[in-house]
Protein backbone atom coordinates (compact mmCIF):
# COMPACT_ATOMS: atom_id res chain seq x y z
CA UNK A 1 0.00 0.00 0.00
CA UNK A 2 1.03 3.64 -1.21
CA UNK A 3 1.00 6.49 1.63
CA UNK A 4 -0.67 9.17 0.84
CA UNK A 5 1.58 12.50 -0.12
CA UNK A 6 1.33 15.32 1.79
CA UNK A 7 1.92 18.53 -0.31
CA UNK A 8 1.78 22.13 1.97
CA UNK A 9 1.08 24.79 -0.22
CA UNK A 10 2.62 28.57 1.30
CA UNK A 11 0.68 30.94 -0.71
CA UNK A 12 -1.33 34.20 -0.21
CA UNK A 13 -3.74 33.94 -3.10
CA UNK A 14 -7.01 32.19 -1.35
CA UNK A 15 -7.84 31.52 -5.47
CA UNK A 16 -4.45 30.06 -6.45
CA UNK A 17 -4.27 27.78 -2.90
CA UNK A 18 -7.97 26.41 -4.02
CA UNK A 19 -7.09 25.58 -7.83
CA UNK A 20 -3.98 24.14 -6.77
CA UNK A 21 -5.49 22.31 -4.31
CA UNK A 22 -8.35 21.32 -6.36
CA UNK A 23 -5.58 19.69 -9.11
CA UNK A 24 -3.55 17.83 -6.64
CA UNK A 25 -6.04 16.05 -4.87
CA UNK A 26 -7.66 14.83 -7.45
CA UNK A 27 -4.07 13.17 -8.11
CA UNK A 28 -4.60 11.81 -4.87
CA UNK A 29 -2.20 13.84 -3.08
CA UNK A 30 -3.35 14.69 0.71
CA UNK A 31 -2.87 19.02 0.71
CA UNK A 32 -2.23 21.51 3.28
CA UNK A 33 -2.39 25.35 3.53
CA UNK A 34 -0.81 28.48 4.79
CA UNK A 35 -1.83 31.84 3.52
CA UNK A 36 1.79 33.34 4.75
CA UNK A 37 5.22 32.54 5.39
CA UNK A 38 5.17 32.23 9.37
CA UNK A 39 2.17 29.55 9.20
CA UNK A 40 4.19 27.96 6.49
CA UNK A 41 7.25 27.08 8.44
CA UNK A 42 4.94 25.99 11.45
CA UNK A 43 2.97 23.65 9.45
CA UNK A 44 5.94 22.26 7.66
CA UNK A 45 7.25 21.53 11.47
CA UNK A 46 3.86 19.63 12.44
CA UNK A 47 2.88 17.97 9.42
CA UNK A 48 5.99 17.05 7.83
CA UNK A 49 4.90 17.72 4.38
CA UNK A 50 6.52 15.73 1.32
CA UNK A 51 6.68 19.06 -0.78
CA UNK A 52 6.08 22.17 -0.19
CA UNK A 53 5.22 24.50 -2.92
CA UNK A 54 6.42 28.62 -1.95
CA UNK A 55 5.35 31.62 -3.67
CA UNK A 56 7.90 34.34 -3.20
CA UNK A 57 5.45 37.36 -3.21
CA UNK A 58 3.65 37.51 -0.08
CA UNK A 59 2.72 39.82 3.03
CA UNK A 60 5.26 39.70 5.72
CA UNK A 61 7.88 37.28 5.14
CA UNK A 62 8.59 36.75 1.19
CA UNK A 63 9.16 33.51 -0.07
CA UNK A 64 12.71 33.48 0.16
CA UNK A 65 13.22 34.56 3.88
CA UNK A 66 10.65 31.26 3.95
CA UNK A 67 12.56 29.26 1.89
CA UNK A 68 15.82 30.03 4.23
CA UNK A 69 14.56 29.70 7.86
CA UNK A 70 12.72 26.12 6.20
CA UNK A 71 16.41 25.09 5.04
CA UNK A 72 17.79 26.14 8.30
CA UNK A 73 15.31 24.26 10.72
CA UNK A 74 16.42 20.44 11.60
CA UNK A 75 13.09 19.46 11.18
CA UNK A 76 12.38 21.35 8.07
CA UNK A 77 15.73 21.14 6.50
CA UNK A 78 15.11 18.11 3.90
CA UNK A 79 11.70 18.61 2.86
CA UNK A 80 11.66 19.45 -1.00
CA UNK A 81 10.45 23.17 -1.55
CA UNK A 82 9.51 24.12 -4.90
CA UNK A 83 9.20 27.90 -5.64
CA UNK A 84 5.89 28.54 -6.85
CA UNK A 85 6.06 31.98 -8.74
CA UNK A 86 3.60 34.36 -11.18
CA UNK A 87 6.71 36.78 -11.76
CA UNK A 88 9.48 35.39 -14.18
CA UNK A 89 12.57 36.55 -12.18
CA UNK A 90 15.13 36.83 -14.60
CA UNK A 91 17.68 35.17 -11.70
CA UNK A 92 14.62 33.24 -10.19
CA UNK A 93 15.79 29.70 -11.02
CA UNK A 94 19.67 30.02 -10.24
CA UNK A 95 18.66 31.79 -7.00
CA UNK A 96 16.24 29.37 -6.02
CA UNK A 97 18.78 26.49 -6.60
CA UNK A 98 21.32 28.36 -4.70
CA UNK A 99 19.34 28.55 -1.57
CA UNK A 100 18.19 25.03 -1.47
CA UNK A 101 14.76 24.91 -3.56
CA UNK A 102 14.56 21.79 -5.38
CA UNK A 103 12.34 23.23 -8.53
CA UNK A 104 10.94 26.62 -10.05
CA UNK A 105 7.29 26.82 -11.09
CA UNK A 106 5.29 29.54 -13.01
CA UNK A 107 1.87 30.50 -12.20
CA UNK A 108 -0.88 29.74 -13.80
CA UNK A 109 0.24 26.20 -14.69
CA UNK A 110 -1.07 22.99 -16.63
CA UNK A 111 -2.38 20.84 -14.23
CA UNK A 112 -0.51 18.25 -15.69
CA UNK A 113 2.10 19.95 -15.85
CA UNK A 114 2.08 20.33 -11.91
CA UNK A 115 0.73 16.65 -11.33
CA UNK A 116 4.24 16.05 -12.81
CA UNK A 117 6.21 18.28 -10.68
CA UNK A 118 4.70 17.54 -8.10
CA UNK A 119 5.15 13.52 -8.47
CA UNK A 120 8.69 14.49 -9.56
CA UNK A 121 10.31 15.58 -6.29
CA UNK A 122 7.43 14.45 -3.77
CA UNK A 123 9.22 11.22 -2.49
CA UNK A 124 7.55 8.49 -0.29
CA UNK A 125 8.81 8.57 2.96
CA UNK A 126 10.18 5.01 3.95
Amino acid sequence: MTTQRTVLIIEDEKLIIVSTQMVLEAAGFRVESATNGEDGIAKAKTQSPDLVLLDIMMPGIDGWETLTRLKKETATANIPVVIFTAREHSRGHQKSAEMGAVDYFRKPFEPDELIDLVEKHAAVKA
